[in-house]
């Protein structure tokens, strides 16, 4: 019985040391990074069906007004999406430490990057097959960027 703390103070100082601080999410990390591998996925889902399957000509040009193309490969979407996830992930870490609405200036700020990223396949596709299918990569990896890396609220927490 001596080595026990009051009730009401153990759920303020668990893992914070300060009282009345929330405790941190648990599990942050691990989902976080869940969501970066997740949105990556389903770019390469996304690129499997469209080149292997259907046989889709993932041409872009290499640079705006230029004449040479590459193809679009599924490392450079992989990788693509991991960046971007990434990218995504430290500036919703910033903007929640420093932001009082840091997750809906994170969710515009995001949702903006989305829609000018979509102006690279628009104008560097090379047919329209490509156009398509580079355009539903980009959206697939930002919706679940969007949607999922945040999270859910929870009672108490603070964003």
């Amino acid at each position: 019985m001596r080595n026990q703390i009051p009730e009401d103070t153990t759920t303020t100082l668990a893992n914070t040391g300060r009282p009345g601080a929330a405790a941190p999410r648990t599990g942050s990390t691990e989902r976080r990074s869940l969501v970066v591998a997740a949105a990556a996925v389903a770019a390469m889902l996304t690129w499997l069906v469209a080149d292997p399957v259907l046989s889709i000509d993932l041409k872009v040009l290499e640079a705006p007004g230029g004449t040479t193309t590459r193809l679009v490969s599924a490392g450079s979407i992989v990788s693509s999406a991991i960046i971007a996830g990434l990218l995504s992930w430290a500036l919703l870490a910033v903007l929640e430490r420093k932001a009082t609405q840091g997750v809906t200036v994170w969710r515009w700020v995001t949702a903006a990057v989305a829609l000018v990223s979509l102006l690279a396949p628009l104008s560097l596709a090379q047919n329209t097959g490509a156009t398509v299918v580079l355009t539903l990569l980009h959206v697939a990896v930002a919706s679940v960027l969007i949607l999922a890396l945040p999270g859910t609220r929870r009672a108490g927490a603070t964003r």
